[in-house]
């Protein structure tokens, strides 16, 4: 999970924990990317808006590699065209950030590669 915002991001920890293992948690882009790499979680949920690389750009260097994660964009920015953007950079989901504590939940079980539930991994987005 990454987000530069360090008081949101201790509050979607807190917010997911219950729920999710929060297995890596970065302030900036480039760590969040390594930390992907090192831990392969079941998902990444990514900030839009980070320093040294945005969820987009992870988005589509993870998209490179097969074997990486589904990632989750969340962000404030509630366009349609950046939602298409993170959808062809190879995010699965996007979630505003005014709507996370409805969303955000949801959007990352949707997410979860489907092997971990049995069944087969699916790649769509959803706009919630």
């Amino acid at each position: 999970m990454a987000d530069d915002n360090s008081a949101f991001l201790r509050e979607l920890t807190s917010l997911l924990r219950p729920e999710f293992d929060v297995v890596a948690t970065a302030a900036d882009g480039k760590t969040a990317l390594e930390l992907i790499r090192r831990y392969k979680p079941d998902v990444g949920l990514l900030d839009l808006g980070m320093p040294v690389l945005n969820g987009i750009e992870i988005s589509r260097e993870l998209a490179k590699c097969p074997d990486s994660p589904p990632v989750v964009i969340c962000s404030v920015e509630t366009d349609y065209e950046v939602v298409d953007v993170a959808r062809q950079a190879g995010a699965v989901a996007y979630v505003c950030k005014i709507r996370v504590h409805k969303d955000l939940i949801v959007a990352l079980k949707a997410a979860l590669p489907r092997q971990a539930l049995g069944v087969t991994r699916f790649n769509s987005l959803a706009h919630l």
